[in-house]
């Protein structure tokens, strides 16, 4: 992908607002297909409104006047680590028909971009190693899932702090709303 279409899609992203709820519901309604679609959409409404969430980062990707992709970071809390700041980024999505055109990458790098300004040191994934790997996740830390994986290498970290990861360790507790053994 050329340097001009990465910046494009780079000015596409920016936070959502109260007013992009519906269209963030029928995104992931759309994204996720059913029956997982009715799920995950109602995660990410919910999410919006947890205040064990916040602090959270929800962009969108905007192609014209239409949302065509949303992620969430919310906070997370690490146990024995009252200091350490550090989020997870749960639901992401990017309208069917725009699917590996470069949209998720961008907005998962415009988040990132934003929690390291916040000073976030560390930010956890659990999804396709496949697809966050190119990101910069990866497994084999300390950071211990609310629940039991199936897949543990699904469980990713990555730091936004050099070194962050080496001095966190613990279960983590999310928002309420992700608080749930089937979402995990």
């Amino acid at each position: 992908m050329s340097e001009e279409p990465e910046q494009s899609l780079r000015n596409s992203i920016r936070e959502s607002n109260e007013n992009d709820q519906q269209a963030i519901r029928r995104l992931h309604l759309e994204a996720f297909g059913e029956p997982e679609g009715a799920s995950v959409s109602q995660l990410a409404i919910d999410l919006l409104a947890d205040e064990t969430a916040r602090p959270v980062l929800s962009l969108v990707a905007e192609k014209g006047a239409a949302v065509v992709g949303h992620v969430i970071f919310s906070s997370v809390r690490v146990a024995g680590n009252a200091c350490a700041v550090v989020y997870i980024m749960a639901p992401l999505a990017v309208a069917a028909d725009l699917q590996k055109t470069g949209i998720g990458t961008a907005l998962i790098q415009r988040g990132l971009e934003l929690l390291g300004e916040r000073a976030a040191q560390v930010v956890l994934v659990l999804g396709d190693p496949n697809y966050y790997s190119r990101a910069g996740f990866h497994a084999g830390h300390d950071l211990e899932p609310p629940y039991d994986l199936e897949y543990p290498e699904a469980w990713m970290a990555l730091e936004l702090q050099p070194g962050a990861l080496a001095g966190i360790h613990g279960v983590v507790r999310c928002a309420d709303s992700l608080h749930s053994p089937e979402l995990w």
